[in-house]
């Protein structure tokens, strides 16, 4: 797998979701970014100068960023949605909570694209309604 063939299953799921993928590409090679309900996904192949030859499938979402109030609480609560979650996770980065499906790229097919997207998707929506109406207040409005 590389990253033509990851950029053909990609642009291929944006497709089915009526979305042009050109519209959605990233300023590099192996990036887009859709907008699918109330939630941002990115998508992104890449690899490292490392191992050029091994390439990895990401589909991510901003959440929220880190609350300065009920934090803990918050992140407990995050936590404990995140045991029901399927084929994804719930991660911080820099400021910031992400909805994540992060795999190696060697066997990907449509399937699995089309589920991540659709997963990261209606979870990063589903933990963004859910917090925000149990911690009103700890955070400004969904910007990302």
């Amino acid at each position: 797998m590389n990253l033509q063939d990851i950029s053909f299953l990609v642009e291929t799921s944006l497709k089915g979701l009526q979305v042009d993928p050109a519209a959605c590409r990233g300023e590099k090679a192996g990036q887009w970014s859709v907008k699918i309900k109330d939630s941002t996904v990115w998508l992104d192949g890449f690899n490292f100068q490392t191992s050029p030859d091994k390439w990895y499938f990401q589909v991510m979402s901003p959440v929220f960023a880190i609350p300065t109030q009920q934090n803990a609480e918050i992140m407990t609560d995050l936590l404990e949605f995140a045991y029901s979650m399927y084929g994804c996770n719930v991660c911080k980065k820099g400021d910031w909570y992400y909805v994540l499906s992060l795999r190696e790229a060697d066997g990907l097919d449509q399937g699995e694209v089309d589920r991540a997207i659709d997963r990261v998707a209606h979870y990063s929506s589903d933990i963004y309604a859910k917090f925000s109406f149990k911690y009103p207040g700890a955070w400004p409005a969904k910007t990302a």
